[in-house]
C-alpha cells in the first residue's frame, strides 16, 4: 500500500500548511469589502502559489486590486532553524506568481530578517490571521482610494 503522506505533501512544511488551511478559514467565502451586490460576487481574488528557497518550503499568497495597479504578496514558511511561521509581506505588481526571482522579492540578504514588513509567529492561526488582516486592510484602502479618485 502507498504511504498516504506521501500523495498529500507539495513539498511545503507542516507548519505553512496549517497556517495556509487557518487562512482559507478565516477567508471563507471572501474578503467582504470586495462584495459586488450586482454581481453577486467577491471580486477581490486571493491567490496562492508554493514558495521555496531550497531549505525553507512554504507558500506565497497575493491579491491584485481590479485595476491592477497595486498587488500585496505575504510569502510564508517555516523558519529552518525553529518551528516559527515567518510572513514576508511587500507589494509589487507581478505577471506570474512572485518568487525568490521577482527583483523585490531577492533581497541579498538572509530574507527571513531582511523584511521591513516581516513578522514572526509561533503559531500557524496567528500568522493565518495576521495575513487575513493585511488582505482585509488592502483591499479596503485600495477600493477606497479608488472609489474616492473615481467621484
Amino acid at each position: 500500500m502507498a504511504d498516504v503522506k506521501h500523495y498529500l505533501n507539495d513539498g511545503a512544511n507542516r507548519q505553512a500548511a496549517a497556517a495556509l488551511a487557518m487562512f482559507q478559514y478565516y477567508l471563507g467565502d471572501g474578503i467582504e469589502a470586495s462584495w459586488d451586490d450586482k454581481w453577486s460576487r467577491y471580486t477581490a481574488k486571493i491567490q496562492v502559489a508554493r514558495w521555496e528557497n531550497c531549505r525553507e518550503q512554504g507558500y506565497v499568497l497575493y491579491l491584485r486590486t481590479s485595476d491592477y495597479k497595486h498587488q500585496l504578496n505575504i510569502a510564508f514558511y517555516e523558519h529552518r532553524n525553529s518551528d516559527h511561521i515567518e510572513c514576508a509581506r511587500w507589494e509589487q505588481i507581478t505577471f506570474n506568481a512572485p518568487s525568490l526571482n521577482t527583483p523585490e522579492a531577492a533581497d541579498p540578504q538572509d530574507y527571513s530578517y531582511g523584511w521591513e514588513n516581516s513578522k514572526s509567529f509561533g503559531y500557524p492561526n496567528k500568522a493565518a490571521e495576521w495575513m487575513f488582516n493585511e488582505f482585509e486592510k488592502f483591499w479596503f484602502e485600495h477600493t477606497k482610494r479608488l472609489t474616492t479618485t473615481t467621484n
